[in-house]
C-alpha cells in the first residue's frame, strides 16, 4: 500500500475503489471520505517525512495563479528569496492597458512585497526574475485558462505541481462572477494540472467553507454533504444555480437566488458557497491529486516581507477603522474566536504543504488558523484595538481625535439589543438633521435686520456645510451597517474552532532549520504584541488610508541599467478569447 492510498496500478488499500480512491474506495460517488482524489486518511503513525523543504522545491517547475494578490505575492517573494526553485510559470491576465508580463514587472519592481529581494539583489533581481519566472497571459475563467490544447500540453509537460491562489473574495458579489472565479477558475487550473506528469494540484480555499458547522472544524472534505448536514449533488447544484441566474434580469434578484441556495445548504454568503462548491467538485475528480489548503483570516505580516505589511482592505481593516472613530460599540459576541493568521505564517505553511505534495505524502486538507492552538477572542481584539488606537491618536493633529476618542473604551455588544447611541440611532439622527437643514431657509425665518446682524450669508454657508456633513455621515453609517450585516455570521452568530493538526504534525517532522524558516508558528504569537505593534500600525499605514479615500504608494521602481533593454519576464503563449470577469487573489 502506498503512502497516499495508491497501490500498484493505482489501487487503494486492499485494492478497492475505482481508480484507487480512498480507504476501501467508498464514500459519496465512490470516493473515500476525505480521500481527495485517491489519498488515504492520514499517515501511518511514526512515519517521518523525507527530505527538506529546499530539497522538495529544488529545480522544480511550478505553475501558479493569483500571484498578484496579497497572499500570492508574499508566497512568490518568499519562494524566490529562500528556495532554489527551477521555474515558476505565472498565469496572469493583463489589466488596464498592461499585458501580463508588464503587470508582473510593475509588481516585482515596485511592490513592497519584493523590497527584501530588491534590497539584497538590487538590479540583479531582474536577472533572477528572467531566470526563474515565465509569465503566461491567460484567462482563468476560460477552458485551459484560455490556452489552446497544444500550448497547454507543451506548458505542462515538465510541471511538477499547479498552485492555485486566485479567487473572488467579496461576500456578496455578482454571483456569476463568483462562480467564474471560484469554481470555473479552479476547475480550469485543475485541468492544466491534469496534463502534467504527476497531476499534482494545490488548491487554496478558506476555512470558512465550514459554513454553519462551527464546532471543532475537522481537516476533511466529505463530498456531497453540506455544512448543515444536508446531502446534495455538487454538479447538479451548480447547474441549477447557473440556469436560475441566467433567467434573472437584475443583480439583486441574482444575489437573492444565490444567497437562498447558499443558506439552504448552510453557507452564509456567496463567497463561502462558491468556494465550498469548488472543494466538493474537485473532490469528485479522478484525474488530479488535490491538496486543499484552507487559511483563515489572512492579515498583517509579522516579519516577511517586513513587519506590518498588508495590502488592500482585508477583514479586520474596516473593524479597526470603525473603532478608531467615535463608534465604540462593536456588534460581536465577546467569546467568539477572531481567527487571524499573519500572511507570512500562511506563506510559510504553504511551503511545507507544497513540499509534501511534491513528495506525494501530503494530507488531503490542511487548515491554517489560530483558533485551535492560540485563540484570540473578539473581546480581546476589541480591547487591544482600543489601546492601539489610543497610541495612534496621541499623534493626531485633530483635537477631537487626540483628546476625546482615546478616552472612549470600545466594547462588544449584542446587536439584537437596542443601543441608545448605536450607529443606527446615529444614522437616524444624521438623516433627520440633514432633512431639516436641507429645507431650512434662514433668510425666510428671521427678519432682514436680524439676518444682516448675524451675518446671515456666512451662517447659511455653515448650515449648507453641516447639511453636507450629515449626508456624508449618513452614507458612511450606511456602509458600516451593510459591512456589519455581512460580517455578522462570522463575528456574532458562529464561533469557529478550526483544527490545525495536519500543519502541526508536518511542522513537528521538519528539521530544526526548516522549522525556523517554514514551520507553522501561530503558537508563538503574543496577541498583545502583535495587535499593538504589528496589526494596527500596519493597517494604519497600508489599509486604513484606502478607507479614508487616500492613496497608498508603492516603493520607487528599480532604476534601469544601461544594458537592460527589455527586461520584462519571459512571456509565454497568450490566451485566446476574452472573458470579462473580475478575479482577485484570495486573502
Amino acid at each position: 500500500m502506498a503512502t497516499n492510498g495508491h497501490g500498484s496500478n493505482g489501487h487503494g488499500s486492499n485494492g478497492h475503489g475505482v481508480n484507487g480512491h480512498g480507504v476501501n474506495g467508498h464514500g459519496a460517488n465512490g470516493h473515500g471520505s476525505n480521500g481527495s482524489n485517491g489519498k488515504a486518511q492520514g499517515h501511518v503513525e511514526g512515519i517521518q517525512r523525507r527530505g527538506t523543504v529546499a530539497d522538495a522545491f529544488r529545480g522544480k517547475h511550478l505553475v501558479a495563479t493569483g500571484v498578484t494578490g496579497f497572499l500570492g505575492k508574499v508566497w512568490l517573494a518568499m519562494v524566490l528569496d529562500r528556495l532554489d526553485v527551477g521555474r515558476i510559470t505565472l498565469v496572469i491576465r493583463g489589466k488596464k492597458g498592461q499585458d501580463a508580463a508588464a503587470r508582473f514587472q510593475t509588481t516585482f519592481e515596485s511592490s513592497p512585497v519584493f523590497r527584501p529581494l530588491r534590497e539584497r539583489l538590487g538590479q540583479d533581481l531582474r536577472d533572477l526574475i528572467a531566470q526563474k519566472i515565465r509569465v503566461v497571459d491567460a484567462r482563468l475563467v476560460a477552458p485551459l485558462c484560455g490556452l489552446s490544447p497544444e500550448d497547454a500540453s507543451a506548458l505542462m509537460e515538465d510541471v511538477e505541481a499547479v498552485v492555485h491562489f486566485a479567487g473572488l473574495t467579496d461576500f456578496e458579489p455578482e454571483p456569476q462572477a463568483a462562480i467564474d472565479a471560484n469554481i470555473h477558475g479552479a476547475r480550469h487550473a485543475a485541468d492544466l494540472a491534469a496534463l502534467s506528469p504527476n497531476a499534482r494540484y494545490v488548491h487554496v480555499s478558506t476555512t470558512f467553507v465550514a459554513g454553519v458547522n462551527n464546532e471543532n472544524v475537522a481537516e476533511e472534505i466529505v463530498r456531497g454533504v453540506a455544512p448543515n448536514g444536508k446531502r446534495f449533488d455538487p454538479e447538479a447544484e451548480l447547474a441549477i444555480l447557473e440556469e436560475g441566474l441566467a433567467t434573472l434580469d437584475t443583480k439583486k434578484k441574482r444575489i437573492d437566488l444565490a444567497m437562498a441556495r447558499a443558506n439552504a445548504l448552510g453557507w452564509p454568503n456567496i463567497y463561502t458557497y462558491t468556494k465550498g462548491l469548488s472543494e466538493h467538485l474537485l473532490e469528485g475528480r479522478n484525474d488530479v491529486r488535490t491538496t486543499t489548503f484552507r487559511p483563515a483570516i489572512v492579515e498583517c505580516a509579522r516579519s516577511y516581507p517586513f513587519q506590518g505589511w498588508n495590502e488592500g482592505i482585508n477583514t479586520s481593516g474596516p473593524i479597526v477603522w470603525l473603532l478608531s472613530t467615535s463608534f465604540q460599540r462593536f456588534p460581536a459576541k465577546p467569546s467568539n474566536h477572531f481567527d487571524i493568521v499573519p500572511v507570512d505564517t500562511v506563506a510559510r505553511s504553504m511551503m511545507v504543504v507544497i513540499a509534501a505534495a511534491l513528495r506525494d505524502d501530503a494530507e488531503s486538507v490542511y487548515q491554517c488558523a489560530s483558533s485551535h492552538s492560540n485563540p484570540l477572542t473578539f473581546e480581546r481584539a476589541v480591547d487591544l484595538t482600543g489601546l492601539a488606537v489610543r497610541r495612534l491618536h496621541a499623534k493626531s493633529d485633530d483635537r477631537f481625535e487626540r483628546h476625546v476618542v482615546p478616552r472612549l473604551d470600545p466594547v462588544c455588544y449584542d446587536p439584537d439589543r437596542p443601543q441608545v447611541l448605536g450607529f443606527r440611532r446615529m444614522r437616524e439622527a444624521a438623516k433627520a438633521v440633514r432633512a431639516f437643514l436641507r429645507d431650512f431657509d434662514l433668510e425666510d425665518s428671521v427678519s432682514a435686520k436680524t439676518y444682516r446682524r448675524i451675518d446671515g450669508e456666512k451662517l447659511d454657508e455653515k448650515l449648507r456645510k453641516a447639511s453636507m456633513d450629515c449626508r456624508t455621515t449618513d452614507r458612511k453609517l450606511g456602509q458600516v451597517d451593510e459591512m456589519l450585516r455581512q460580517y455578522r455570521p462570522f463575528i456574532h452568530d458562529l464561533s469557529y474552532t478550526f483544527r490545525t493538526d495536519h500543519l502541526a504534525q508536518a511542522t513537528a517532522a521538519l528539521s530544526e532549520a526548516d522549522r525556523e524558516a517554514f514551520g507553522f508558528d501561530v503558537e508563538d504569537i503574543c496577541w498583545r504584541q502583535y495587535w499593538m505593534d504589528v496589526q494596527v500600525p500596519g493597517l494604519d499605514k497600508w489599509s486604513l488610508p484606502l478607507l479614508r479615500g487616500e492613496k497608498v504608494f508603492n516603493d520607487p521602481p528599480l532604476p534601469p541599467r544601461e544594458d537592460d533593454g527589455d527586461m520584462r519576464p519571459t512571456t509565454g503563449t497568450h490566451a485566446r478569447g476574452d472573458v470579462d470577469a473580475d478575479i482577485r487573489a484570495t486573502a
